[in-house]
């Protein structure tokens, strides 16, 4: 075909010789060399994970692992299914065996919105439980599960995980209903969620209690514990048919209702078998006045003179390991930052507080969150969510001085961690 410039607009001829000197430009003999860095492969995985501890970063979907004898964050694991989308990393534990490690998949994270990724409770999408291969931190298996997965646990011999869900949409339903009707309520509590750790299958879904979050089991394996959002526990009878559930009221004031007045959220077993629960306080712990209770299961109920008041809210405790002389250490938020430190007494005495770690400075312990005790009860291991928008921190805590060690900065608001245990370290 001719082309014919005559009949051509002004555009057209523009075309034509902007193309014709593009073609004379490109038409020497000189070859382009690149001379930047070499191109190399994906970095290397991360791992082994075995030694190290594991943070959950609800806010950035990662996971921080850090090395507490180098002092330092190794990596930072993107995790989730949605690269676009925050997902909620919630929690985490890990096989007594060392080889796998689990976490929630809340898909629910503050600051998301309202609608399927509300704020952490308020999600309406399926939540997820993780599997991760702690060699290299791939994934490995997931379980879909309920709505808000809060806690997670792993039995002893390490082929059971366990997953409550922090449902504070059905508990509001409930009540929402004129009147409420008791022959339904079971619909509308939180389910406890029985996963086969090694195929991820759901073996069976529990209706426990409005609002279950904090969650775990007795050393035999025969029992779980779950804070549940009406200022009780639900206690699980996990080696019988069924898993009956008892649930069991902070105070013989608590009822079953609409709101809570001590407002339960975590809660830990201790080396005598006794469950300490930490409460947020009135309305969430907005204003403080959070405190700890004791569970006795000998009682099969709470020990009225076994509460420690705190000023903010209280969390996560953790123990020393030894059968005697142990002690109780609580992580402390709201107003100041701290770890309180506390002889546990015997049954019908009030704990007493030997002791703290803080307050802490905010750049170094902002929302401490949960604390571990390592196995030789020198170090403690204190996660602090931050402010939710920047790094939260992973501290270390001498435990013998009382003081801190250093403050790691790790990924956006940090809620979970878990001890990844020497490879065929445990289990049964």
């Amino acid at each position: 075909m001719r082309l014919h410039l005559a009949r051509m607009g002004r555009l057209g001829r523009s075309l034509v010789f902007g193309l014709s000197f593009l073609v004379l430009s490109c038409g020497g003999r000189e070859i382009p060399v690149f001379s930047g860095p070499g191109f190399d492969t994906d970095p290397p995985r991360p791992g082994p994970l075995n030694g190290r501890i594991v943070a959950t970063d609800n806010g950035d979907d990662t996971l921080a692992v850090c090395d507490p004898t180098q002092r330092r964050m190794m990596w930072q694991v993107p995790v989730g299914f949605i690269p676009v989308e925050l997902e909620g990393p919630h929690h985490v534990s890990a096989s007594p065996l060392g080889d796998f490690f689990y976490f929630n998949l809340s898909e629910a994270v503050t600051g998301s919105g309202s609608g399927p990724h509300g704020a952490h409770g308020t999600g309406t999408q399926p939540g997820f439980v993780l599997k991760m291969e702690a060699q290299t931190a791939s994934l490995v298996k997931w379980a879909q599960v309920d709505p808000n997965p809060g806690d997670n646990t792993i039995s002893p011999d390490g082929k059971t995980v366990y997953a409550t869900h922090y449902d504070l949409i059905k508990w509001t339903r409930y009540y929402q209903m004129s009147p409420p009707d008791p022959s339904l309520i079971s619909m509308f509590y939180s389910t406890l969620a029985v996963i086969d750790a090694d195929t991820m299958n759901v073996q069976k879904k529990v209706p426990i209690c409005f609002a279950a979050h904090g969650l775990r089991t007795s050393a035999d394996g025969q029992v779980a514990y779950s804070t549940c959002g009406p200022d009780q526990i639900a206690v699980i009878r996990l080696s019988e048919p069924g898993l009956p559930v008892t649930r069991v009221p902070l105070t013989a004031q608590s009822t079953e209702g609409p709101s809570c007045d001590r407002c339960p959220y975590g809660l830990n077993v201790a080396p005598d078998g006794t469950v300490w629960v930490g409460d947020l306080g009135p309305n969430g712990g907005g204003s403080g006045g959070g405190d700890v209770r004791v569970y006795d299961p000998a009682l099969g109920a709470f020990d009225p003179a076994r509460v420690a008041p705190v000023n903010g809210r209280a969390l996560f405790a953790a123990f020393t390991h030894a059968p005697s002389g142990w002690r109780v250490y609580v992580p402390e938020q709201g107003f100041q930052d701290f770890v309180r430190i506390y002889d546990p007494k015997a049954r019908g005495q009030a704990p007493v507080e030997v002791g703290h770690i803080g307050p802490f400075a905010r750049n170094d312990c902002l929302n401490a969150h949960m604390i571990l005790i390592s196995d030789d009860d020198k170090t403690g291991y204190l996660v602090c969510e931050g402010d939710h928008v920047g790094p939260g921190r992973l501290v270390l805590l001498d435990l013998s001085a009382g003081s801190m060690i250093v403050s790691i900065p790790i990924g956006v608001f940090p809620d979970g961690i878990a001890l990844i245990p020497p490879r065929g370290s445990g289990g049964g």
